[in-house]
């Protein structure tokens, strides 16, 4: 195997067990519909494809949201077709209205489930239950997809099982390498004003939420006892709260500072921007591994000479002259920056807390 080889399926190499496992849980479905004599069993094998996710925890909701959906969808269907007295286009379609009018209310108020629907259609208008009888054919379809969701998971359980708290961690550094370039950015603002940031805002939103559909598979996860992982909820609203802090510190500088404000108070807000996204860099190169962050003073240390300056000014008067918008910006910078040390050495902790290793 050449190093480009190497390389490639080492990159990918989620992409490729998820594919392995699709591949297994479609073969092994397979297998037992043909020993179990199942009337239907493709049913087991599209359920399988539809189940086989990137994390445990997402096989688990999928399955959960298959068998839900069905349940409700042939219960539903069931009732129509045993009610349904007359077989004509007109009777069917009256029957269709009144078994798809609950069920694609509970699919715009729960898109999870949008499988109710198609089960109920399938139950009233396949030809098997004409001829097998709505009762027995819903019966069928449900042990299918009950053979599918179940084979689905444990195979996501057993073959190279991808636990979703990696994908936390990934998530989370990336969110915080992103969060880091924002600081750099704004290392020259108080004599440039607010820095263009382009599309980095989407990036940390899309970033955010890809750690919150990760989280939610993590918990789930430690719901259902297949990890042991800490809570992955502090962590993202850690991260959620960082965000909201630098770009609200961003708008400080939405408008330029006067050149006096500059000289007195950007030499130790560059020293702080620059020691904050120091500090995001150090902890999203911790998270994913994991691995401990190095506990630095040195953020904490830059925002106290930042806030001594800025007190200085205000002690000095220098802000007297100024536009109450004007004065509200520069001192209310203080509290931004204090809000932020406090969250960023929230996430520092959260780090640590996150080094344990996966079960």
């Amino acid at each position: 195997m050449t190093v480009s080889a190497a390389s490639y399926l080492a990159r990918h190499r989620v992409r490729l067990w998820v594919a392995a496992r699709m591949m297994i849980s479609t073969m092994l479905a397979y297998a037992l519909a043909v020993v179990l004599q199942l009337p239907q069993g493709y049913w087991a094998v599209l359920t399988t494809i539809i189940v086989t996710q990137n994390s445990i925890g997402g096989s688990l909701k999928a399955a959960m949201d298959r068998l839900v959906g069905s349940v409700c969808g042939a219960l539903v269907g069931t009732v129509a077709a045993v009610l349904l007295t007359a077989h004509t286009p007109v009777a069917i379609g009256l029957a269709l209205v009144a078994a798809l009018t609950p069920l694609v209310l509970l699919t715009a108020f729960v898109p999870d489930y949008r499988v109710a629907p198609i089960t109920a259609i399938i139950v009233l208008l396949s030809t098997g239950a004409a001829t097998q009888g709505p009762l027995g054919y819903a019966f069928d379809r449900l042990l299918e997809i009950m053979l599918g969701s179940v084979i689905g998971v444990v195979v996501a359980v057993l073959i190279a099982p991808a636990r979703a708290y990696a994908q936390v961690r990934e998530a989370a550094g990336e969110t915080a390498l992103l969060l880091a370039q924002i600081m750099t950015a704004l290392g020259p603002a108080v004599h440039a004003g607010a820095p263009d940031l382009g599309g980095l805002p989407a990036r940390v939103q899309a970033a955010l939420n890809r750690l919150g559909t990760a989280a939610e598979e993590a918990a789930r996860e430690r719901r259902s006892r297949l990890s042991d992982h800490p809570d992955p909820e502090p962590l993202f609203r850690t991260l959620r709260r960082l965000q909201q802090d630098i770009l609200a510190m961003n708008r400080m500088f939405g408008a330029p500072w006067p050149e006096h404000i500059q000289f007195a108070l950007a030499p130790s807000w560059s020293a702080y921007a620059e020691a904050v996204a120091a500090e995001l860099r150090a902890l999203a190169a911790a998270l994913p591994v994991p691995a401990p962050p190095p506990d630095s003073p040195t953020p904490r240390t830059a925002m106290a000479a930042f806030i001594a300056a800025i007190e200085t000014v205000r002690r000095e008067g220098l802000t007297r002259e100024l536009p109450t918008d004007a004065v509200g910006r520069i001192l209310g910078s203080a509290f931004r920056a204090e809000q932020l040390q406090r969250d960023l050495d929230d996430l520092a902790e959260r780090t640590r807390g996150v080094a344990a290793p996966a079960r």
